[in-house]
Order: C-alpha cells, then structure tokens, then sequence
C-alpha cells in the first residue's frame, strides 16, 4: 500500500505530478536506491514535452506500507541512474 504524506501531496501539487505517476515510480522504478533505514529512493525515466526526465520519489518503507515523503522530477539523468 503506497500513501502520501502531506507534504508530499503539497509537493506533487506545486510540481504538477499526479499521485498516480508517484505510484507508478515505485511499483515499476528504473531504479531504487537505499537511503538508510527503512527510507528508500525511487526513480523511473520519464518524458515531459518530448524529453527524458526522472521522477525521484522519496518513501519510507515499513512492513507493506510505503509511505512517500516527498516527490520531484529532474532533468539530471546522469546523477541519479
């Protein structure tokens, strides 16, 4: 089960990304990567008006709930794949 913080529905909002596009990155990421305990890292390559893109999702992971902390897409593939 995937929820959102509060601030990362403020976030996603402010970023225009959809709650379904955050769920999607961590269900089908490109990529995860471990952020320490229990906090993890997901990204999945995106396109945006015809460029790639990243959306780096933030969550905690505990049991099967993950619960995303905050959300945001970059143009800087390299630094996060």
């Amino acid at each position: 089960m995937v929820i959102l913080s509060g601030h990362a529905i403020n976030q996603a909002k402010e970023r225009k990304i959809s709650p379904k596009k955050i769920v999607s990155a961590i269900e089908n990421p490109t990529k995860v990567l471990s952020q320490g305990d229990n906090r993890y890292k997901a990204v999945k390559l995106t396109r945006r008006r015809n460029k790639k893109y990243l959306l780096v999702v933030v969550y905690d992971a505990i049991d099967s709930v993950k619960e995303v902390v905050t959300a945001f897409v970059t143009s800087k593939i390299n630094k996060y794949l």
